[in-house]
Parts: structure tokens; C-alpha cells; sequence
């Protein structure tokens, strides 16, 4: 089974100068629990609800607080192509929960470690 027959495409967006509480009322609105943020449309960076929760847990106000400034900026990727144990060994390797799935410089999906239980679970019952 490749990344490709698990990932999701509908990918949550927001904008880099969206605050935390905007993020955080979009997460619960859409039941997400990341977003690729964005540039003037280009997708720069990735922020999930972990970074809300330290946010939290540092008592900053999350009205004040940008996606810019607590998104992760280093992306990391893989083809759709790549099998679900090339997705967690990446995953484990770069000690990340969620891959971007990208094709000739352009992300067309997520997936997420959740996503490969599900794919191993269905497969095996």
C-alpha cells in the first residue's frame, strides 16, 4: 500500500498572520488538528494543535500569538509513491506526526501516523 492510497487531500489552510485562537476556533469548527499555513497562497509552514497546547501551557495570549511565529518551517515530505513503511520510517526518523505529501513541487496531501494505523488496521481485519 502506498502513501497515495491513504492520504487525505482536503487539506486545512491558514493564513501565517492568523492568530492561535483563530487556529484554534478553526480546529474545533472543522475538527482538524493541523494546518499548512500560508504566504500570499504559498504554503510555507505546517502549525498543529501540539503548538497551540505549549502555547497554553507558557500562558501566552493565543489572540496574540501568529501562526508565523510557532509553525514548523522545515517541511517534511514524501511522494506519494513511497510505501507506508518508507511514510513511518520517515515519520520516526524526523520525529514527526504528520507528513506533506508532495509530487514535483507541489503538496497535494497529508498524511498522518493515524492514517497508517488506519490503512494497517483495515488491511489486517
Amino acid at each position: 500500500m502506498n502513501v497515495k492510497d491513504v492520504m487525505i487531500t482536503e487539506m486545512s489552510t491558514i493564513d501565517e498572520n492568523e492568530s492561535l485562537e483563530e487556529l484554534l476556533k478553526n480546529s474545533v469548527e472543522k475538527g482538524k488538528g493541523s494546518f499548512v499555513v500560508t504566504s500570499d497562497n504559498i504554503k510555507v509552514g505546517i502549525v498543529t494543535t501540539w503548538d497551540v497546547l505549549e502555547a497554553v501551557a507558557e500562558g501566552d495570549d493565543l489572540s496574540e500569538v501568529k501562526a508565523q511565529e510557532v509553525m514548523e518551517r522545515d517541511l517534511v515530505t514524501i511522494l506519494p509513491t513511497a510505501s507506508l513503511k518508507e511514510a513511518a520510517h520517515q515519520m520516526v526518523n524526523h520525529v514527526v506526526w504528520r507528513l506533506l505529501v508532495e509530487e514535483d513541487g507541489e503538496i497535494m496531501g497529508m498524511l498522518s501516523a493515524t492514517d497508517i494505523f488506519k490503512a494497517k488496521m483495515d488491511k489486517r481485519y
